[in-house]
C-alpha cells in the first residue's frame, strides 16, 4: 500500500513540475540565486542565473544580475561585457547604464563612466539615479559646483528620488548656504525614512540649526546663508523678487525672540513661529513645498512631535526624556505620519530646487 501511495505522489509531483512554464522555473531559480548571492556564494549564484537565462532568454534581469555578481567579485571588465549585451534587450531600465558607468568608475575611468550615464539619459531622461552617479564623479574630483548642478538636475527630472537630496544636503550643510542644506535634508528625511542615512541626516540638521543660531542677552543672530541681490537684474517699476534667504531670515529672526537656548523644545517652537510668520504673507510669492508640509503638520497639532522625531539623533537623551513624558502625543504623530496619504507630495510643479 505504501509503495502505491509513494508511486502516486511521484507521478503527481512530476505532473506539477511539468506544468510549470520555463519562465516560472527561471524565476524560481533566480530567486534562489539572489538569496545565495546575498550570502556571498557568488559562483553558485552565477550558475543558477545562467540557467535562468537559458530558460527565459528575453528577460534582461538574469544577465543583469549575473553582471552584478561579477561587480561584487570586482571583475568589472566581465560585468561591462555582459551589460553591453544587456543594452540590446528590448526591455531594460536605467540601472543597466548606472551599473555599467559605475564599473568604469571603479576601474578609474571617470570619462567613460560619465559617457555611460549620459548615454543612459538619452534612453531614460527622467532617471534621477543617472544624474546622481554623474554628480558623484564630479564630487570625487572635488568639482563641487558641477556635482551640485547634476544632483539638482536629478531632482528636476525625478523629484522623489531621494539620493540627490541627500548629497545636496550634505554639500550645502558644509557651506555658507546652510539654508539650502536644511531644506534638502528635511525633504530627504520625509521621503526616505528609518534608514541609516536618515539617522545621519537627523544629527546633521540639528547641529546645523545649533551652529547657525546665536542667542545672547544683548542680541540674537542667525547665519544660515548669504543674501546676494544682483542690482543689474532689477528693472524700474517692477516688484523685486528677493532671494529665499532674505525671506527666510526676515521671518526666522522674529521667531527666535525671547529664546535663551537651542534644544529640541525651543527649536520646535522657533520653527513653528517661523511658519506662522511666513504664512502671513510671504507664502503667496515664495511658495515652498517643505514649508507647506510643515503648515499641514501644525494644522493637525503634530508639529511638536514631528520636530522631536526629526532631530532626535542630534539630542538623543533629550528626545528619550521627552518621549517618556509624551508617548501619547508621539504615537498620534506616528499614526498620522505613517499613513500613505500623509507622505510629503512632491511633483514637477512644486519641487524645490535652490
Amino acid at each position: 500500500m505504501n509503495k502505491i501511495i509513494f508511486g502516486f505522489l511521484l507521478c503527481f509531483l512530476s505532473i506539477s513540475l511539468s506544468a510549470q512554464t520555463d519562465k516560472e522555473i527561471a524565476y524560481s531559480k533566480a530567486k534562489e540565486a539572489i538569496k545565495i548571492m546575498d550570502e556571498g556564494k557568488l559562483e553558485e549564484s552565477i550558475k543558477l542565473l545562467e540557467e535562468s537565462q537559458k530558460l527565459d532568454s528575453e528577460n534582461y534581469i538574469y544577465p543583469y544580475e549575473i553582471a552584478y555578481a561579477y561587480v561584487q567579485k570586482k571583475e568589472y571588465e566581465k560585468a561591462i561585457k555582459i551589460l553591453n549585451k544587456v543594452k540590446k534587450y528590448k526591455s531594460l531600465n536605467s540601472q543597466v547604464y548606472q551599473m555599467s558607468g559605475n564599473c568604469y568608475s571603479y576601474l578609474g575611468k571617470p570619462e567613460k563612466a560619465i559617457k555611460e550615464y549620459e548615454d543612459g539619459m538619452k534612453h531614460f531622461p527622467n532617471s534621477g539615479n543617472l544624474h546622481l552617479e554623474k554628480g558623484n564623479i564630479f564630487l570625487q574630483q572635488k568639482e563641487y559646483q558641477k556635482a551640485i548642478e547634476n544632483y539638482e538636475k536629478g531632482i528636476e527630472v525625478d523629484p522623489t528620488f531621494t539620493s540627490n537630496y541627500f548629497r545636496l544636503a550634505k554639500l550645502f550643510l558644509n557651506s555658507t548656504d546652510k539654508l539650502s542644506g536644511l531644506i534638502y535634508g528635511e525633504i530627504f528625511m520625509n521621503l526616505e525614512r528609518t534608514t541609516a542615512r536618515t539617522q545621519e541626516m537627523s544629527e546633521l540638521l540639528f547641529n546645523a540649526y545649533k551652529s547657525s543660531i546665536t542667542l545672547s542677552e544683548n542680541e540674537s543672530k542667525i547665519d544660515f546663508c548669504e543674501i546676494i541681490i544682483d542690482a543689474s537684474e532689477i528693472k524700474p517699476n517692477e516688484d523685486i523678487k528677493l532671494p529665499l534667504c532674505a525671506i527666510f531670515a526676515e521671518n526666522f529672526i522674529l521667531a527666535i525672540t525671547d529664546e535663551k537656548t537651542i534644544n529640541l523644545n525651543s527649536l520646535s517652537q522657533i520653527r513653528q513661529k517661523f511658519i506662522e510668520n511666513y504664512f502671513k504673507e510671504d507664502f503667496k510669492n515664495y511658495p515652498n513645498v517643505l514649508f507647506e508640509y510643515q503648515k499641514e503638520l501644525i494644522d493637525n497639532n503634530l508639529f511638536n512631535a514631528y520636530n522631536h522625531y526629526l532631530f532626535q539623533i542630534g539630542a538623543q537623551e533629550e528626545f528619550s526624556n521627552w518621549l517618556e513624558l509624551n508617548r501619547g502625543e508621539y504615537d498620534k504623530f506616528v499614526d498620522w505620519y505613517t499613513e500613505k496619504q500623509n507622505i510629503i507630495e512632491i511633483t514637477n510643479e512644486n519641487k524645490f530646487i535652490r
